[in-house]
């Protein structure tokens, strides 16, 4: 029998065929961690290590297989403050808890579990901490310890950086003892149910529900347990509601061209099937040249890359806030005019929002239009660059209200092709409109490990040769981002007056 541990119950619980995979067929190709992932799990050892400082006189143990159980004993015959990621086996599961405390006054261990996230996730969704937590209760508790208060420990989003962390301020330690214990028997029975499915020896015939809900709520290993389902499909749909797929679904109906009554679907959604039926795009060069009337020269098409830690890195910034670590603007000056191009990447470890404000300070004109794509975004960072920086904000909120989303074209539903596939990001957009374009000569995307390379950059731990070469390619990425907006809004302008 295989042991259950804490990650593969909380897995089952979300798709329990996935979690069956991921514990007899580990090495499939979809486990494969994406480096964007890699960060999520970076961020929380990261935040882990900062933990450490609640717990003044803590223990680690040395061992965390089988032969850690003499060691843990020990530690807790001494009756230690603190023991970190100590490891328990029990009755098929195996856990490895984050901190076990103390308690001189109830004579019981506490257990304290340390999330990365800016909240408590007690709301029953995927992954939330209280069933992660009575899983690890449960488990101690079968191996004979006696544990006392439940504690989840997390980010608190409030929190400031104002010179070096100050740990207690970083942290809510949030005392969740009652909803652990209510939450115990029903967890006690979902891990029983876990370990006899998890444990098949053959591939589980049912198990994933996840055709009933759209595309990015699919696990892993969809393709495998769902291969009656097209690569492109119902699932595909724009903001498809779980309640219009399940319909969709049990009346077998997985392809778009099979939608025959259109009722009920929004229309994003209509526009989507008819152009996918059609073969036709849909293309009103009325309103398309109403948005691009609005735009005034100099025009700047704009783009930032940001990083965005656990644990702030620089004074002024809360977790999670997003540090601009660099800019790309493609502008031109006037009408017919040439096309030159504006970028900024920051190269020290020192908050970049001052170089920043200063650049767009300089660059852009107030009688010009800054364009970018998904424009809350770009609004968003340089309004939170004026709150750190007041000398800067009234110039910096100037600079926002000059800002316009060139995706409003194709949002708005004015610009329409099936190879979309109902998306108006700005990569299903190139492919379409400008097919010899590509990131193929770059290698990575900026989502993926700008932010890491950008680590290797500030820090200078690298050859200066390695050095110069990522952020040559740091700058390219994001310089091919803007110049992807000029292209489509010159192919825009084709559109309008090709009519």
């Amino acid at each position: 029998m295989k042991l259950i541990s804490k990650s593969r119950f909380l897995e089952y619980l979300m798709c329990p065929k996935d979690a069956w995979f991921r514990l007899n067929r580990p090495e499939l190709e979809q486990f494969e961690v994406p480096l964007s992932q890699q960060n999520i799990m970076d961020q929380g050892n990261t935040v882990e290590e900062y933990a450490k400082g609640l717990f003044p006189g803590f223990v680690e143990v040395k061992n965390h297989d089988f032969s850690a159980s003499k060691e843990i004993e020990q530690l807790m015959a001494q009756k230690v403050p603190a023991i970190y990621q100590p490891t328990f086996v029990a009755d098929g599961y195996i856990i490895r808890c984050d901190f076990l405390v103390w308690n001189s006054e109830t004579k019981k261990w506490d257990i304290y579990e340390v999330k990365a996230s800016s909240s408590k996730k007690d709301d029953d969704g995927p992954r939330d901490h209280i069933s992660d937590l009575a899983f690890q209760v449960i488990v101690l508790e079968r191996a004979g310890i006696d544990i006392g208060k439940k504690f989840i420990v997390h980010i608190n989003n409030k929190y400031v950086r104002d010179g070096e962390i100050d740990i207690k301020k970083l942290f809510i330690i949030d005392d969740s003892t009652d909803q652990v214990s209510a939450k115990k028997a029903p967890t006690a029975k979902q891990m029983e149910e876990a370990k006899e499915y998890l444990n098949q020896t053959k591939e589980p015939a049912v198990g994933c529900d996840c055709h009933y809900y759209g595309r990015r709520s699919h696990c892993a290993t969809f393709e495998i347990s769902h291969p009656e389902f097209p690569e492109y499909s119902i699932h595909d749909l724009s903001r498809i509601t779980s309640k219009k797929l399940t319909k969709l679904v049990k009346d077998g109906i997985y392809h778009l061209h099979e939608i025959a009554d259109t009722k009920g679907f929004t229309e994003t959604q209509k526009n989507q099937i008819h152009t996918h039926k059609t073969e036709e795009e849909i293309i009103d060069r009325k309103e398309i040249s109403y948005i691009l009337d609005e735009y005034t020269y100099p025009l700047y098409f704009f783009d930032y890359e940001t990083f965005a830690p656990a644990v702030p890195a620089y004074s002024g910034f809360r977790p999670y806030q997003r540090i601009p670590i660099q800019f790309s603007m493609h502008i031109i000056d006037q009408k017919g005019g040439p096309l030159r191009h504006v970028d900024y990447l920051h190269e020290e470890n020192s908050d970049p929002s001052e170089a920043v404000a200063k650049l767009l300070e300089k660059i852009v004109d107030p009688k010009g239009t800054v364009l970018a794509w998904n424009v809350s975004f770009e609004k968003g960072v340089t309004k939170e660059i004026g709150l750190r920086l007041p000398k800067y904000e009234k110039v910096l909120n100037r600079i926002c209200r000059q800002m316009k989303d060139l995706r409003d074209v194709f949002s708005k539903q004015h610009y329409v092709h099936k190879d979309f596939g109902g998306s108006s990001g700005i990569e299903s957009v190139m492919t379409v409109l400008l097919p010899k374009m590509s990131y193929d000569h770059l290698p990575y995307t900026g989502n993926d490990v700008g932010f890491v390379w950008w680590g290797d950059i500030v820090n200078k731990g690298e050859e200066p040769k390695d050095r110069a070469n990522k952020i040559y390619l740091i700058k390219e990425y994001c310089k091919q981002d803007t110049f992807v907006m000029v292209e489509i809004f010159r192919i825009l302008n084709e559109v309008i007056n090709n009519k």
